[in-house]
């Protein structure tokens, strides 16, 4: 509609200036067709973007949801579950790894700021350890920058420059106050739009994407829905959510 409409007002005004050379069409206000505005009162051109998607509105959750996943037992008979929790705001601020109920691995996330850009980080490690390795470390970032309004089937990048510094840690390997400098990306398609059975309750608001990121050694499927975040990824399923 929007490349007929244009080749429509072109014609108009290219039709005013042949009759008359020193015609013109001179509107005050908006410019609309069947109701919907394509041009605005300060000559703008609206552009229909009812077919695209914000990445944003998928990823993040209901504020305070905690959404449980598992995955298919292991070889070795035991049974992986994953926990993401999102804050007040619905942002996801931490994931807890688990084999058979104990905690093996997590991430947190948490005291964010704008000005300037940074937040702590906490991860821990216990694979079989005497104890598990806890380090946190402090991102101030140079950019991060977000996904663009998504169209399916086109690719997109974001991306996280940052300096880390390690504040507290139990790792021996590991100097406090030390500093790495890194760069972290995230390419994404969306492939199409869908439901998810979680449980008895079936999301139907869902996307399905590939993603591909510098900390990840091969491409994934993911699927996020409104207000529920991720609840899938890999062979981990959301089986619930609170």
């Amino acid at each position: 509609m929007t490349k007929l409409f244009s080749l429509s007002a072109i014609a108009l005004l290219t039709s005013l200036s042949t009759v008359a050379t020193a015609a013109s069409l001179d509107v005050h206000g908006d410019i609309k067709i069947n109701g919907k505005t394509v041009i605005d009162a300060e000559g703008n051109v609206i552009q229909d973007q009812s077919h695209l998607i914000n990445i944003d509105d998928y990823a993040n959750a209901t504020p305070n949801r905690v959404v449980m996943f598992s995955a298919p037992v292991n070889e070795d008979g035991t049974v992986p579950t994953y926990k993401f929790f999102y804050d007040e705001t619905g942002r996801e601020y931490k994931e807890e790894n688990f084999i058979d109920n104990k905690l093996v691995w997590s991430i947190k996330w948490e005291e964010r700021t704008t000005t300037p850009l940074a937040h702590k980080r906490t991860v821990l490690s216990d694979w079989g350890g005497e104890d598990p390795i806890i380090t946190t470390y402090k991102d101030e970032f140079t950019t991060s920058s977000s996904y663009p309004l998504a169209q399916v089937g086109i690719n997109m990048t974001r991306a996280d420059i940052y300096k880390s510094t390690v504040i507290s840690t139990n790792n021996p390997n590991i100097e406090i106050n030390s500093v790495t400098n890194n760069l972290d990306y995230q390419k994404l398609t969306v492939v199409d739009k869908t439901s998810f059975k979680m449980g008895d309750t079936t999301l139907e608001d869902c996307i399905i994407v590939i993603m591909s990121a510098s900390w990840s050694q091969e491409d994934q499927f993911r699927t996020f829905c409104k207000d529920y975040g991720l609840v899938q990824f890999g062979d981990y399923k959301a089986t619930s959510a609170e």
